[in-house]
């Protein structure tokens, strides 16, 4: 019964998130915050025109049940916080998908622009206005002229920054098209803006493929970059320019799987031959576990003379194996990480999950497929591969349509290329 109501589960479609604003306590104050929610992130506005929390989500497209347990930039204050300034009404709208919060007050009118498929929030006033900023993470701030950040400082500001870590966690970041006026004092910014003055503020993935969606990659002493965080960089290069000749980002996921799987084509076809010609010998290697499965010594050198007599080296595949994954995994992260903003046939989102689930299923059977064909007839290892399939099914559910994509595709060209070696294996004699 219980593996029935799973399976039916899984075929019904998933419901998209859609853009839109509610009223929920966040905080457990008693009072309702007007919450804007978006795949990326939920913002809660209270009415005071501030801030008080910005949840960056998990998996994208995805709705938060629990805020108290939902990552959160704030520490226990507003995020941000517009001062001396009062609110007597709010507006909400919803303008294809981007947010609009407005709050009028006898100053005149606090705005804030959340946009699709953005971490990135735009503040803007027709009065001066002055925002105190604070969050998680250790700040900074960048001055006009200087080249490295400093822990505080006053005057014409480039960005202010709260960081959960070096490369990874999370991130706040204060920044606009021209330097700002603003200073660091402790752990709180505050930043003054001219009436119609713009103020971006950055809250998300404290992470280089984000950086680079956002335009922030260009701001020094931010993030930098190492020897895989510049191979992501030219996988960026390869896909951005594949979608600028395509104008298909299905297409440019495709051209990147092929160019990457063509560069570890011999790496790959080491790994796959030897995994293959191991697995053919297991009928032999069983015959002699039970020739001398009372004498492990016996057992050890008549498995290694067999080995010998085929020209198999069973360690022959880890070492290519060791080399790609780092790779795959970089590649799995750019795609991840990025924000497409297109749809391809029956996905709206290719940042987004699966609706229909169809890529997850093609992806488990491809997974299946690519074990029975290294396999050669071993069951058990046959039936490891649909426990793990499984099991993993459920983490592949709520993987965005792109990385799904991408392991669908890179499991084909597998494909090809193990039915290739199959193809090429003697038969074993006994």
């Amino acid at each position: 019964m219980k593996r029935l109501l799973a399976l039916a589960l899984l075929l019904v479609p998933a419901l998209a998130l859609e853009a839109g604003f509610k009223d929920q306590d966040v905080n457990g104050d008693g009072v309702p915050e007007k919450v804007a929610v978006t795949n990326l992130m939920d913002l809660a506005f209270n009415g005071k025109g501030e801030v008080v929390g910005w949840y960056v989500k998990t998996y994208k497209g995805t709705a938060i049940g629990d805020y108290a347990r939902a990552p959160n930039l704030s520490a226990n204050e507003p995020v941000v916080s517009p001062l001396g300034f009062t609110p007597l009404k709010a507006d909400f709208r919803v303008e294809d998908g981007r947010l609009t919060a407005r709050f009028q007050g006898k100053e005149g009118t606090l705005t804030y622009e959340i946009a699709k498929g953005h971490y990135t929030v735009v503040v803007r006033a027709d009065f001066p206005l002055s925002l105190r900023l604070a969050a998680q993470g250790s700040p900074k701030v960048l001055l006009e002229g200087q080249q490295e950040p400093a822990p505080s400082g006053e005057g014409r500001v480039r960005y202010l920054a709260w960081q959960t870590r070096p490369a990874a966690g999370y991130a706040l970041v204060a920044f606009a098209e021209k330097p700002f006026r603003g200073k660091l004092v402790g752990r709180e910014g505050e930043v003054y803006l001219s009436p119609g003055e713009a103020l971006r503020l950055y809250g998300g993935q404290n992470e280089l493929v984000r950086f680079h969606v956002e335009g922030l990659l260009s701001l020094p002493g931010l993030f930098t970059p190492n020897l895989w965080g510049h191979l992501s960089l030219g996988l960026l290069w390869l896909m951005e320019a594949a979608f600028r000749y395509t104008g298909s980002w299905g297409l440019a996921i495709l051209f990147l799987t092929l160019v990457v799987r063509l560069l570890l084509w011999p790496l790959m076809h080491q790994q796959f031959k030897s995994m293959a010609e191991v697995q053919r010998l297991q009928p032999l290697i069983q015959k002699i576990n039970e020739k001398y499965k009372d004498d492990p010594n016996k057992r050890a050198e008549a498995t290694m003379k067999l080995y010998q007599e085929h020209r198999v080296n069973p360690a022959a595949g880890c070492l290519p194996l060791f080399i790609q994954m780092p790779i795959l995994f970089i590649l799995w992260k750019v795609i991840a990480n990025y924000e497409f903003g297109q749809g391809l046939l029956w996905i709206p989102d290719l940042a987004l999950p699966d609706p229909f689930y169809v890529l997850p299923a093609l992806y488990v059977a491809s997974t299946f497929l690519s074990t029975w064909l290294s396999a050669h007839g071993n069951k058990d290892l046959i039936r490891q591969s649909l426990f793990m399939n499984l099991i993993f099914i459920f983490l592949v559910l709520q993987f965005p349509a792109g990385v799904t994509l991408y392991w669908v595709l890179s499991n084909l060209i597998g494909l090809f290329q193990q039915w290739l070696i199959n193809k090429s294996l003697r038969p074993v004699a006994a």
